[in-house]
């Protein structure tokens, strides 16, 4: 049996999951009664597992997500277009949008598809540490979601660069030395470098964590501490 959708006919169902992420009009193939008899006929015990999955209220595609991981558990990580070679793929490319983040990204976040590919995959058996801080990253996104993105770029990438507008900078006290000189409304700027999720995640996975956290505070009071904040700068010879 052959399933056909968007010019393209499918002869197994690996081939067919591999295809589920790029394009959200499959969800409309995938609850038609030709893709279930295709299903079927490769696998009844996934078909079952489809049919139920299509009846819980998901966005179309986390539904896509959840069907292709149905029928290939593992395959690499593939989500609304996008394609990961690896979870550290994944976490680099979460960064890359600093500092706002990606909305479709971001829900991964939302329903903890990561940790449950990690578990389909088996990866948390040979992971379990990572595994765990995802899972605490997840439930805390139910909270704050665009810390926990960081959060989870960083964990996953194990970079010690922060990305801003297009631009690595090498730490933290370099990005600001630039934000300082172009930003003439210091006293906004010291209360977006202490209060943005991207620098707390950044501190928070730091080897310079606690200095980087003592530093964010002079920012917030970077108006009345200009100098003060200048001279600190200048120690560290930046330029």
């Amino acid at each position: 049996m052959e399933f056909t959708f968007l010019d393209k006919t499918y002869h197994d169902i690996f081939s067919l999951a591999r295809d589920l992420y790029s394009d959200n009009r499959f969800i409309q193939a995938v609850r038609t009664e030709e893709f279930y008899q295709f299903i079927k006929s490769e696998d009844e015990k996934k078909a079952q597992q489809v049919k139920s999955i299509l009846l819980l209220s998901y966005p179309d595609n986390v539904l896509l997500f959840f069907v292709g991981e149905i029928l290939n558990p593992f395959m690499n990580f593939r989500f609304d277009g996008f394609v990961f070679s690896s979870y550290k793929d994944l976490g680099n490319k979460m960064l890359v949008y600093s500092p706002t983040p990606n909305p479709t990204l971001q829900t991964l976040l939302r329903y903890d598809l990561i940790s449950q590919h990690m578990a389909l995959t088996l990866f948390n058996q040979n992971n379990p540490s990572i595994y765990s801080e995802v899972k605490r990253i997840e439930r805390l996104a139910k909270q704050d979601l665009n810390y926990a993105y960081y959060a989870l770029g960083y964990l996953l990438s194990e970079s010690k660069t922060i990305i801003y507008d297009g631009v690595l900078y090498q730490d933290i006290y370099n990005l600001t030395y630039f934000l300082i000189k172009k930003e003439k409304d210091l006293d906004a700027l010291g209360a977006y470098l202490s209060f943005s999720p991207l620098l707390k995640a950044y501190s928070d996975y730091s080897k310079e964590g606690e200095k980087i956290k003592e530093y964010l505070h002079l920012c917030s009071k970077v108006d009345a501490t200009e100098k003060e904040l200048h001279d600190y700068l200048k120690s560290r010879k930046i330029n």
